[in-house]
């Protein structure tokens, strides 16, 4: 018994330092009711904003709260991806943990961004055993 304890100990340890990065194209689409606000903009030239969650067991039981200009836009679980259609400009994004069970306390972080007429922009969320961050979202040769 202490030996199957000890095993699945060292193999969370190992495997669970930090979560891994998600190609946007493998990323699950947040459930429509999860999704607050900023579905659709009838603006001239819009861009596309586009947040992917990582996925991975580190902060695997809490869904982050996702905002734009202060505005809750969506709840993103792991392994998932939100986007949004929006006007040109800078705005303002920001990501906090969704105050339910034992995810709470955590500060919000808030990153500028541009969105640019008809470009995708991509961000991502990720976490390590210490916190979670919101940055660009960069995919990386394999």
């Amino acid at each position: 018994m202490r030996r199957s304890i000890a095993t699945g100990a060292l193999l969370l340890a190992l495997g669970g330092c930090a979560t891994s990065p998600l190609p946007v194209s493998e990323a699950r689409p947040v459930p429509a009711d999860k999704m607050y606000a900023f579905k659709s903009q009838g603006t001239k030239a819009p861009g596309r904003l586009t947040i992917v969650r990582d996925d991975g067991f580190v902060g695997a039981g809490c869904d982050a709260m996702f905002y734009i200009d202060g505005q809750r836009a969506a709840k993103i679980g792991p392994g998932q991806k939100a986007s949004f259609v929006l006007p040109a400009g800078e705005v303002n994004l920001g990501a906090g943990l969704a105050e339910s069970g034992l995810c709470s306390g955590a500060a919000i972080k808030t990153v500028a961004a541009r969105i640019k007429p008809g470009k995708e922009v991509i961000y991502r969320i990720n976490w390590d055993t210490q916190a979670f961050y919101l940055g660009p979202y960069v995919e990386y040769g394999r």
